[in-house]
């Protein structure tokens, strides 16, 4: 897995863009990151061996033969030389997010990307993108395009390891235009700029390597990789993702709201053990 700290992430990327000509706003900013990583010194992943439980109907059901029409007998490309796979099978689950021209001066959006294996956090990704895009559609279909790129990865090197994977990666974004584009074979792409990552994406759906699915954005994990959040909703996030001393502890790390039960997205951890 990735080590660092998850929970200046975002912060320490966006401050990275302004290192060949820092200001005096810039050097304030990393004095506020200091003041919070010395009042909270430690952030610990929780490693959650378990299950994953995600709710089927944010995915779309579509056959195999449904898109042989569309992208031919495409499959995923195997190692030629990887190992007998061994043990209990993993899932991968990716939460996606993009901030539409977050950037005020370039009017550039922000990928966040957030990478499970069962319950665990492995990898994560936070970046300004290097186009200028005028819809959140596709601002949105880019940091898809990433993460595709990202699972592509890591199945690969899972494979080569000796680990056997469960089925598809599930992708989570909160664009239901994007995941009808992604999962629907008949959806017709308006936007001919976009068509690199539109058929980049379906053709890995199509492959069998991913299935995208719909995520509310108030439990869109990767927010927090995106946008600064508020304290409450730094909070709320962060705490079903690791654990700090930030937290309160009359409300355990891991725990939701009743009211987010019936979210898609990962179910909380309870007794779990904490690495720091």
């Amino acid at each position: 897995m990735e080590l660092g700290r998850l929970d200046i992430y975002y912060e320490t990327a966006v401050l990275s863009q302004y290192l060949a000509s820092p200001r005096e706003g810039h050097l304030e900013a990393v004095y506020h990151i200091f003041a919070y990583l010395k009042k909270h010194l430690k952030f610990s992943i929780v490693f959650d061996p378990r299950e994953v439980a995600l709710d089927e109907s944010a995915f779309s059901h579509v056959s195999v033969s449904e898109w042989r029409d569309f992208y031919g007998d495409v499959a995923e490309e195997l190692p030629s030389r990887m190992p007998k796979p061994k043990g209990n099978a993993v899932t991968i689950t990716c939460f996606v997010d993009a901030n539409h021209a977050g950037n005020l001066v370039t009017r550039r959006s922000h990928t966040g990307i957030l990478l499970f294996v069962q319950n665990a956090p492995i990898m994560w990704y936070s970046k300004k993108q290097n186009t200028v895009e005028s819809s959140t559609f596709g601002s949105e279909f880019v940091a898809l395009r990433i993460a595709k790129e990202m699972v592509v990865a890591l199945r690969y090197k899972l494979r080569m390891f000796g680990v056997p994977i469960n089925g598809p990666a599930s992708i989570l974004c909160d664009n239901q235009g994007v995941v009808k584009n992604a999962s629907l074979p008949e959806s017709a792409l308006s936007k001919r700029h976009n068509a690199i990552n539109y058929h980049s994406v379906r053709e890995a759906v199509a492959a069998g390597i991913i299935r995208v699915g719909k995520e509310d954005g108030v439990s869109n994990l990767a927010d927090a990789l995106t946008k600064t959040l508020s304290r409450g909703r730094r909070f709320d996030i962060f705490s079903k993702i690791g654990y700090s001393s930030m937290y309160d502890s009359n409300r355990p790390p891991g725990k939701r709201d009743a009211d987010d039960s019936s979210q898609p997205g990962l179910q909380p951890s309870k007794k779990i053990k904490l690495i720091s």
